[in-house]
């Protein structure tokens, strides 16, 4: 295996100049870089991670906790912050829960036995702000039950609800329902937005959880003549078009559809999916921008950062074809 000092030797330079080039932050010349690069890749070279770690009294690790993988909107969220700590040196541990507490407790526990430099939170529930840890963290996507001892970093949520519940009232929509994610934090605060745009507007509506209800239920949400339908995000919403396709009910003539994200798939079904756009790449670059400040000390608890969202119409509502009719 390589040395450092065969490295400098090739690349023409001291061993210190190598050192620095592995140190983040540290200054060296563009040439010397791409000499030590070069000598590196010869040589196949590799830092030795300990002991960067036991010189810097840092791991260069960082782990992201959250609810599931099987959700989109997760995998592209973690795809950004994963990119953007790579280019600054560091290494990202995944940490799917599942919405378990225990799971959560021993991530947490391995974090620390581990020395990760913090800890990114996407979990489904408020729970894991009861776990105590000594390296920093912050909430990302979730409300933060805490806010005065907390980093929190989140789309408006209920603003999102808001433009997403107007949409589908000024497509037409008198009867609508509401498809929940149960004590989702997220699912909760849209549906609180949800009813209120409702009740303001005077419109008919029903909550109901789509991943509980059983085969005979859902015929019969569909025999309650619902013109709308808004679901908490757009896994849900996909999952309902698919099952009106089945039972040959047409999208959005006969009833509209909403979804909550805009995940990629969102734009690849048929009808193409209308949605609330979350800004998934500014989330994921204030996490990692906030994150790196916790560790480098220059930004401290509480503050809390909200993006807004937008509305991206498609073919699931009527508005999208009044829009190409103009």
């Amino acid at each position: 295996m390589a040395t450092i000092k065969e490295v400098a030797k090739l690349a023409g330079v001291g061993t210190s100049t190598v050192t620095r080039y592995f140190k983040e932050g540290s200054y060296i010349s563009e040439e010397a870089k791409e000499k030590i690069k070069k000598a590196c890749e010869e040589l196949n070279y590799f830092p030795n991670a300990i002991a960067r770690a036991m010189k810097s009294n840092k791991s260069y690790t960082i782990g992201l906790m959250i609810p599931t993988i099987t959700n989109p909107f997760f995998t592209e969220l973690v795809e950004t912050i994963e990119q953007n700590f790579m280019k600054a040196g560091y290494k990202t541990v995944l940490c799917n829960t599942n919405g378990n507490i225990e799971l959560e407790k021993n991530y947490l526990k391995m974090a620390i036995s581990s020395c990760f430099d913090g800890i990114i939170f996407i979990t489904g529930s408020s729970k894991f702000e009861d776990l105590e840890s000594n390296i920093p963290t912050l909430t990302l996507d979730r409300k933060s039950s805490k806010p005065n001892s907390n980093i929190t970093i989140i789309s408006d949520h209920r603003q999102g609800a808001v433009i997403g519940s107007k949409h589908l009232i000024d497509c037409g929509c008198n009867k609508i329902l509401y498809l929940s994610g149960g004590d989702n934090i997220p699912s909760k605060e849209r549906q609180a937005a949800f009813e209120e745009v409702m009740k303001e507007y005077g419109i008919v509506y029903e909550v109901k959880e789509w991943d509980i209800i059983t085969e005979d239920e859902k015929e019969g949400l569909l025999n309650k003549g619902f013109d709308g339908v808004f679901a908490w995000n757009d896994i849900t919403a996909i999952e309902l078009l698919n099952y009106l396709y089945k039972k040959n009910k047409k999208v959005p003539e006969e009833i509209q559809i909403l979804g909550f994200d805009n995940i990629k798939m969102s734009e690849w079904v048929h009808p193409k999916l209308t949605t609330v756009s979350q800004p998934v790449r500014r989330l994921g670059e204030e996490a990692f921008r906030c994150m790196i400040g916790l560790i480098e000390q220059k930004i401290s608890p509480p503050f809390e950062i909200i993006l807004e969202n937008t509305l991206v119409i498609r073919e699931t509502t009527k508005g999208f074809h009044d829009n190409k009719k103009e």
